[in-house]
């Protein structure tokens, strides 16, 4: 009876095995007939008007540099679409978005100026500011970023890949449009403790009122100034204001040390553009505009390596 038992209960666990076995089979079998016939994947981004943040960015060698307070907001709909075709090249499309606004360091929020867009700082500590503050809005415009597999019989040749970009094992093929709608930077200001230690010695020495109040607002102001300033900068296409440019560039790499010519090198073609900037003033005061058109960057390739 013993013997019953256990042989039953053998048989049921076998049996149950064997129908979870085929039960899973039949969901693989399932899974790929659906999935037959697709290729890619598709990536939607959406950030609302609450945006995103990060609150500090650090670049250490010795002593370091800092981006501070980055905040992206207002990105409605942004579509990625990522495919690998035959000759094994990843290929990444992105679609538009208009009205992306994107700031680092001081904004108005902060009003003890208390985050710099880009400072530097000691390996004691001691931090100066660079940039005070940038802040922009831009419209992005439909793009594609190829990484070309060069190993693949004759695909440099069909993707324009020539010269030293076709020497290595991958390239980079990036072709945006952009359009900056409205861009205001400011640079050469202090950190908020550069600042109070100026307005303390501002009130020692007698060029401000012997005052808490004023000297805490000669301090913030200070600390949320900077002594050049850039407004109402604009990047837009050759249709003009409303267009967006267009830049195209090539990426590759090549092994080994510098001295042997290793490094990432980037190659730029044609901007096709306008960089328009409403004001620039320096110590308060304007000093004009500037209008810069027909970028065309051909020519040049910049070799990015480690020393």
């Amino acid at each position: 009876m013993k013997f019953l038992k256990k042989a039953s209960l053998a048989a049921a666990i076998a049996a149950a095995s064997i129908s979870a076995q085929a039960e899973m089979v039949a969901l693989d079998d399932a899974t790929m007939s659906a999935t037959t016939g697709q290729a890619g994947v598709t990536i939607e981004i959406d950030i609302d008007a609450t945006g995103i943040s990060i609150g500090e960015v650090e670049y250490k060698d010795e002593g370091s540099v800092l981006l501070q307070n980055i905040t992206v907001k207002n990105v409605n709909n942004l579509t990625q679409e990522i495919d690998v075709d035959a000759s094994g090249n990843l290929v990444i499309g992105m679609s538009g978005v208009t009205g992306m606004e994107v700031a680092i360091g001081d904004t108005a929020a902060d009003a003890t100026g208390s985050k710099s867009a880009v400072a530097l700082r000691s390996t004691a500590g001691e931090t100066t500011e660079l940039v005070n503050n940038l802040d922009m809005t831009l419209n992005l415009g439909n793009s594609t970023t190829t990484i070309a597999n060069l190993q693949a019989a004759g695909n440099a040749a069909a993707l324009g890949i020539t010269g030293d970009a076709a020497t290595g094992s991958v390239a980079i093929l990036a072709n945006t449009s952009i359009e900056i709608t409205d861009m205001n930077v400011g640079a050469f200001g202090y950190t908020a403790a550069q600042a109070a230690t100026r307005a303390a010695a501002a009130r020692a020495n007698g060029d401000i009122a012997d005052d808490d109040a004023v000297e805490a607002g000669y301090a913030s102001q200070l600390a949320n100034g900077s002594a050049v300033q850039v407004t109402g900068l604009k990047f837009y296409g050759t249709g003009g204001v409303g267009t967006a440019a267009t830049i195209e560039q090539t990426i590759w790499a090549k092994g080994g040390s510098a001295a042997q010519g290793g490094g990432v090198y980037i190659q730029m073609g044609q901007i096709a553009g306008t960089l328009d900037i409403a004001g620039i003033s320096m110590g308060g005061a304007s000093i004009g505009s500037v209008k810069v058109s027909d970028i065309n960057l051909n020519g040049m390739t910049q070799r990015i390596y480690g020393h």
